[in-house]
């Protein structure tokens, strides 16, 4: 075959894989989607028992001040860095979960994860147990997104997206069974591999005539990737509060609670699309 048609051919080739292509988006979106990545290719340094905890239902959680070592590291190379955006808002401790949702059918993609994150309803649904209470009761008695950030008028969540966008801010209300009407932004955004969800309080947060705590002052970073084991969720959360608060609550207990809530929303809503 002479170099003119072997030139033919291929271009033939190429015009008919495009159409192709074309016919079918579904097939284009996965010829350009990055190969998915392994739990150990992002977090290396696990020890097998932590791993195992990982890929269980509970997931794997820690406690650490800005002196200590966070347990959860991932890869210098993998793209994720949580711990610089919830260090710049909380100066004391955080608290770090990680766990992996075995996929129910098929291997779920980013744009499945983004609409796991917009069904804001579904957070009022998780308890907590109170015995100053009488037994579990919901953390956020009401969960809805607002119209934005300067009105306050609810409005539904939106049906699941078809396209993903590159980043979008979310407003929302959390009534805290503790702490009253919560006011947050959800600040999301794509990155090659996974999702990053930042949520903070818009507002100052009061109890009754005293403010316990300012805006921005409750961060919580989520990162959700599709992993070949099942879907990633990997949390960093903390709350910075008056001095004289901290000497009077359980402020890891107040974190962990509110960041378990968030972790489990997310991982019920994994496990719900087949």
């Amino acid at each position: 075959m002479g170099f003119k048609a072997v030139i033919t051919s291929f271009f033939i080739f190429f015009i008919f894989s495009l159409s192709a292509l074309e016919a079918n988006p579904r097939a284009a979106a996965s010829v350009i989607r990055p190969q998915l990545r392994t739990l150990n290719e992002i977090f290396p340094s696990l020890t097998r028992e932590q791993r195992t905890r990982v890929l269980s239902p509970a997931g794997l959680k820690n406690t650490f001040t800005r002196r200590e070592t966070p347990l959860i590291t991932p890869a210098p190379n993998s793209g994720i860095d949580l711990l610089n955006a919830a260090w710049e808002k909380i100066p004391t401790q955080l608290i770090e979960a990680l766990i992996v949702v075995p996929y129910s059918g098929r291997a779920l993609t980013k744009l499945d994860a983004y609409n796991v994150i917009g069904r804001i309803g579904n957070i009022s649904n998780y308890t907590v147990n109170s015995p100053s209470r009488g037994g579990h009761i919901p953390l956020f008695e009401v969960s809805t997104r607002l119209e934005n950030g300067n009105r306050n008028r609810p409005i539904p969540d939106p049906p699941p997206a078809t396209v993903l966008p590159s980043s979008e801010t979310i407003y929302m209300l959390l009534r805290d069974t503790f702490f009253g009407n919560t006011y947050f932004r959800g600040t999301f955004s794509e990155s090659r591999h996974g999702i990053t969800y930042n949520l903070t309080n818009n507002t100052a947060v009061w109890f009754l005539i005293f403010p316990v705590m300012r805006a921005e002052r409750f961060v919580t970073v989520l990162y959700l990737e599709p992993l070949r084991e099942g879907m990633l969720i990997y949390g960093v959360a903390g709350i910075d509060i008056p001095e004289f608060l901290v000497t009077r609550i359980n402020l890891a207990s107040q974190i962990d609670v509110r960041l378990t809530i968030f972790i489990n929303w997310l991982r019920d809503g994994i496990r719900s699309i087949h």
